[in-house]
């Protein structure tokens, strides 16, 4: 097998999480167009869910709806899209027929790969490829990354990604996964790399990645989005890392093709919705914290970044890792107990009010219509 370095583009896919999976069908046309023109190896066309298609999002009920998004389908480029292991009904999806999208990526949690495992050997029996996404790869243990490593061995698929859920990886955390991976995985399997950039590292960890295997025979996958798009902080930018790899690795991307994505449709996105790199998201980068988290502490109470910090790191890792907004509003009260003492106050107040009739103002048309009343008041 001649070792291969591939860019697979999930602007798509994880872009949906930023526009509620609505880009239009122009721009989902256009945009799967450019990237084949930029001769982008994978295309990850967005995400196989239960509910109906609905035209101009990139959420699917089954693989043919995808087809009126695919102008000029071309033969080298694998067309992929994405299931959460136990949020979609595979007796759904029909027998691959060649006509829109050739492979499945089935993303599964820590603790829960022989489920996801299993799931996808159902997608490969009707003819798709399989390609696994290990999610919060940074839990697994040594041990627990040799058991995947097995179990994937065991039932075959075209690739196994490192997935850095939190955006909390350093070098060092992705070169330990790596070199257990690709020790014990098949070589016949490819390794891939899913980054976000909650530590301003996607990019950087993305080399590393590439750096870590220049002397392995598999072929590898990276993972990136048009100028990062992606939930929270995003993810690793396409146009970076196609340039990297034609400076560095031999690569053949059509820049013009990328730069004509940006221009023709991810300005638009830009400038009505938000993602990226801030302090937020790197307190949840910090604490390996679901982004859920974050958003909910964003919306909600405007937390400062210093409480947002301690809130967080008074959570168990186990809780971080998902959300449960009832537990986060009892720490959010426990925070600003801490942060301020309403005892001194309260006694003070008592004291002023004490033997006084208090008149409480509303808005309303009755402030007027009273007004002589409130003033003798």
């Amino acid at each position: 097998m001649s070792k291969k370095i591939e860019l697979l583009d999930c602007t798509l896919r994880d872009g949906a999480y930023i526009t509620n999976s609505y880009f239009g069908a122009p721009a989902i046309k256009g945009i799967i167009k450019k990237i084949q023109q930029a001769n982008i190896e994978i295309i990850e066309c967005g995400w196989l869910k239960d509910d109906a298609h609905k035209v101009g999002t990139t959420f699917y009920h089954v693989p043919s709806d995808v087809e009126q998004y695919l102008v000029e389908r071309t033969k080298h480029i694998s067309y992929v899209a994405m299931i959460d292991w136990n949020r979609y009904d595979v007796n759904n999806l029909p027998s691959y027929d060649g006509l829109s999208i050739n492979a499945i990526r089935v993303v599964f949690p820590h603790g829960k790969h022989k489920e996801g495992i299993a799931v996808g050997q159902k997608i490969k029996d009707k003819g798709y490829q399989v390609f696994f996404q290990a999610a919060n790869t940074l839990a697994y243990s040594n041990e627990d990354l040799l058991n995947l490593a097995d179990n994937i061995n065991k039932k075959g698929a075209v690739a196994l990604s490192i997935v850095d859920t939190f955006g909390a990886m350093f070098f060092d955390d992705l070169e330990r996964i790596v070199k257990i991976l690709d020790n014990k995985l098949d070589k016949t399997i490819k390794l891939g790399f899913h980054s976000h950039n909650n530590q301003q590292l996607s990019f950087a960890l993305s080399m590393y990645f590439i750096e870590l295997l220049k002397n392995s025979s598999r072929s590898i996958i990276v993972d990136s989005s048009l100028c990062g798009m992606g939930r929270g902080a995003g993810n690793a930018t396409t146009e970076l890392i196609a340039n990297y790899l034609n400076k560095k690795c031999n690569g053949n991307y059509d820049m013009n093709a990328v730069m004509d994505a940006i221009d023709m449709y991810m300005q638009h996105f830009q400038e009505k919705y938000e993602w990226g790199y801030s302090i937020p998201y790197f307190i949840a980068g910090m604490y390996q914290c679901h982004v859920n988290n974050i958003t909910y502490l964003l919306k909600n109470h405007r937390t400062t970044a210093a409480d947002m910090r301690n809130i967080i790191a008074s959570l168990s890792q186990t809780e971080r890792y998902n959300y449960n907004y009832d537990l986060l509003e009892e720490k959010y009260i426990e925070n600003q107990n801490r942060v301020v003492n309403d005892e001194n106050a309260i006694k003070f107040l008592k004291k002023m009010f004490t033997e006084r009739v208090i008149l409480l103002l509303a808005p309303g048309k009755s402030i007027k219509l009273e007004e002589e009343k409130i003033k003798k008041s």
